[in-house]
């Protein structure tokens, strides 16, 4: 599939940098993209259709969008900090992003601040904002900042990495270094970035003068930069305004303590005295320096911290893999008669007709992705499936009966059973061309992993239990039941017009609810995004789904949970109020050397929240060759 990115800002500025990184991730993704330069829409139209470009991205709300509404093409924004801070006050330039963003196919925010923002000023299009952070990746040249300069070790270097703009506020910096360096002469700053005007880049340098204290060098390559972070004492960021400055990012990840402004673009980055230190005037930037000075162990504790904090939250892999699913929905939304390859599939198993999805290559081991009663394979967030295909698997998602796409039955009246799940599932693999697959369940979907594991064990190279049971034992129920309090809250949901939209949406959300851990909130705004997809893919026939909690389970099979020769990971939230976590440990006593994660906080839910965790455990559980295909796939 073609895309089309438009390139708007200098070479080397934040702008440009994060284009073309959202670029390289989607051409990582197996998507061809071409970058533009600044153009009409009419040029942009006719270059879309010289290279057969179905999608656009941009990187500003105004510059971009007020250039893909007029080429009837679908597009998503990225929203950055012009967008918001400056453009959003002039009244002409806000019509033209209204209308831009009412028009996107999906929106980014780097930040949950951004985000709040974006859906403040434009409630209508609330569930289209996605939040994704920018990912960070170093890689610091030989270069010598020190050297360049030509000053020795014992220099403080306070690097402002900054193009020159009024809202980077460069001015401040120099006269709080200034007076900084009165008091202590090793002390200078460095600012490195581009120009963008002329006669501010000359007030700069007028305000510089020859002072020992500050030195201009321009812009430095990514590499070099990275290098000269490394060398600094700390970096700065002075701005009056910001949306997620990845120059913070980079400074953390090389290992470098960052001092910044007190501004919501900043703070939403660095908690004071945990990842970094802020200041609000003169006086705090120049206490803040000086206990970097002053406490080398605090220095490198601060910088430590900074530097895990952008390992876990903002790493390259999970950045790649949320444009890439943020594309898959697109992909998957565009109206039928537009041919592209990622859609999902039709097969035939099991005697019925299933809506697979595939992510990733064929030939790395095989996740099947099995999702609980009544839900379809979207329950499996596309985002989650590609950080599990970032780590070399092919993940299968897929609709139940009833669910999705797949065969249904008039509601109330399914002519199934839990079996007929399980062979289902193992039909799946079977039409892919899978011998054998690693097998991931959540709640009902763990209790047809379970099963079909009992089934045909051959087929399952190991098993992962989410949110589940092993159900009854011979002797009767020995297991805490559901939550009262839960069950009350669900029977309270008011059934929905099934053939209304926003009915089933508020109705699917509001049953979600209560499934959270007490001390957790639902991302209601990803809640409604999800459900309007789930009610657009089943075709009038969501109320189907309802079949579900009909199922004949069939005789126990806790009993033969002993014979699972698979190697078993249970994730259970500690809060989970359908299966209280007793129901984790009943699983993990009945498998033979089945490992258990309990997940803090957790409910009945896999959370995006809990992905930093459970991701990493999932790969490594997965990590054997088992589930590679051995027999040639089969054409979908």
């Amino acid at each position: 599939m073609n895309l089309l990115a438009l390139l708007h800002s200098p070479t080397a500025s934040g702008g440009d940098t994060t284009t073309r990184r959202i670029a390289a991730h989607l051409s990582a993704s197996g998507y061809s993209v071409l970058l533009v330069p600044p153009a009409d829409a009419a040029e942009l139209t006719a270059v879309a259709e010289e290279h057969r470009v179905l999608a656009l991205v941009g990187t500003h709300a105004l510059l971009s969008g007020s250039t893909f509404l007029e080429t009837g093409l679908p597009y998503v924004l990225a929203l950055g900090g012009t967008d918001l801070n400056e453009y959003t006050l002039e009244p002409v330039f806000h019509a033209l992003m209204t209308k831009a963003v009412e028009r996107a196919a999906g929106l980014v925010a780097f930040n949950d601040d951004f985000a709040g923002r974006c859906r403040t000023l434009w409630p209508q299009v609330a569930d289209k904002v996605r939040v994704i952070p920018q990912g960070v990746r170093t890689t610091p040249s030989a270069y010598s900042l020190r050297r360049a300069l030509g000053v020795g070790q014992d220099a403080k270097l306070l690097l402002l990495p900054s193009g020159l703009r009024p809202v980077k506020d460069p001015l401040f910096a120099i006269d709080c270094v200034k007076r900084l360096h009165a008091e202590d002469h090793r002390v200078m700053l460095v600012i490195a970035g581009v120009s963008y005007d002329e006669d501010f880049e000359a007030i700069v340098r007028r305000r510089c003068g020859s002072s020992p204290a500050v030195r201009y060098v321009g812009t430095l390559p990514r590499d070099d930069l990275h290098a000269a972070m490394r060398e600094a004492t700390a970096v700065l960021n002075t701005s009056t305004s910001e949306c997620s400055p990845n120059a913070l990012l980079e400074a953390m990840d090389v290992g470098c303590p960052v001092v910044v402004r007190d501004i919501p673009g900043n703070t939403c980055l660095v908690e004071d005295e945990v990842t970094g230190l802020v200041f609000a005037d003169p006086d705090g930037l120049r206490a803040q320096v000086r206990r970097l000075l002053d406490d080398e162990v605090f220095a490198r504790r601060l910088w430590r911290r900074g530097q895990a904090f952008v390992r876990r939250t903002h790493s390259m892999q999970a950045e790649r893999a949320a444009y890439a699913a943020l594309f898959r929905d697109l992909v998957d939304d565009l109206p039928p008669v537009v041919d592209v390859p990622s859609r999902d599939r039709i097969v035939r198993a099991n005697g019925v007709e299933l809506c697979v999805q595939t992510f990733g290559d064929p030939s790395d081991p095989a996740i099947l992705l099995v999702a609980g009663a009544s839900a379809s394979m979207l329950a499996w967030d596309a985002e989650f499936c590609e950080l599990l295909a970032g780590g070399s698997r092919y993940v299968i998602r897929y609709d139940h009966r009833d669910t999705g796409r797949s065969t249904s039955w008039p509601p109330g009246e399914p002519p199934y059973g839990l079996r007929d799940l399980a062979a289902d599932a193992l039909g799946v693999l079977d039409t892919l061309g899978v011998a054998r697959a690693h097998v991931v369940g959540i709640s009902l979907g763990g209790m047809i992993a379970q099963v079909a594991a009992l089934a045909e064990p051959a087929r399952v190279a190991s098993l992962t239990l989410v949110a589940t049971s092993p159900g009854e034992g011979v002797a009767g129920p020995d297991l805490p039941p559901p939550a009262l309090r839960v069950l009350t809250e669900l029977a309270d949901v008011e059934p929905p017009d099934w053939t209304d939209r926003d009915s089933v949406v508020d109705h699917l959300v509001a049953a979600a609810r209560p499934l959270a851990g007490p001390a957790r909130e639902i991302d209601e705004y990803t809640g409604r995004r999800v459900a309007g997809r789930v009610f657009d893919r089943a075709g009038g026939r969501l109320e189907s789904a309802g079949n579900h909690a009909y199922l004949d389970h069939g005789s126990p099979w806790r009993p033969l949970l002993g014979r699972i020769t698979a190697p078993t990971l249970v994730i259970h939230g500690a809060e989970d109020p359908i299966h209280p976590v007793a129901h984790a440990h009943a699983l993990a006593a009945a498998i033979p050397g089945a490992a258990v994660r309990i997940l803090d906080g957790a409910g009945h839910e896999l959370a995006r929240q809990d992905w930093p965790d459970v991701v990493p455990a999932l790969l490594r559980h997965t990590s054997d060759d088992e589930g590679r295909i051995s027999r040639a796939t089969t054409s979908l």
